[in-house]
């Protein structure tokens, strides 16, 4: 008899709660499309082509003059006397272990820029969704769905409002 009026009594409590709760605001943001269309990131990408551009020239002279070297030493290695070409052979060695180096440096460095510029990125687009979370007093705000009504998406408000904060107007 305990177990039956226990029982009675969360179902009141239950059905009581749930006519008071008000129903959940739910929305939902792709960031895949925030991060491909916003101007900020494009603006980012642009930057850090720029930063990077005079070592990458460094580095396709570096490629071409090996590959010239090598061209010289295929065409005329044979005629040379064995100390020449020995010569040859070490710059062309030497030459190489130095590209990869600089290649590799240039890699890392790139990922490294790469990755702090798409921190900071985040974090505007993050502080864009909460302020619109919190204006509009949302429940709940979804980043990955199988699937969502255009009712809910807030994605181009989101890169709309990143483009005003980011001074590049809106799209």
């Amino acid at each position: 008899m305990n177990k039956l009026r226990f029982a009675l009594l969360s179902l009141i409590l239950l059905t009581a709660a749930a006519a008071n709760a008000q129903p959940l605001k739910i929305g939902f943001i792709d960031g895949f499309r925030i991060e491909n269309e916003s101007e900020a990131t494009k603006r980012a990408i642009e930057q850090i082509k720029k930063e990077f551009a005079p070592r990458e020239q460094q580095l396709q002279a570096m490629q071409k003059q090996g590959m010239e070297l090598k061209a010289e030493f295929d065409r005329d290695g044979a005629k040379m006397k064995p100390a020449e070409a020995q010569a040859k052979e070490k710059r062309l060695a030497a030459l190489s272990q130095q590209f990869e180096q600089q290649q590799r440096s240039y890699a890392e460095d790139m990922e490294f820029r790469q990755r702090e510029v798409r921190a900071k990125l985040v974090t505007e687009i993050n502080a864009v969704i909460n302020a619109i979370a919190e204006a509009e007093k949302f429940d709940l705000i979804l980043q990955q769905a199988i699937y969502a009504s255009g009712q809910i998406d807030l994605t181009d408000r989101v890169i709309k409002e990143i483009a005003k904060r980011t001074g590049s107007g809106a799209r």
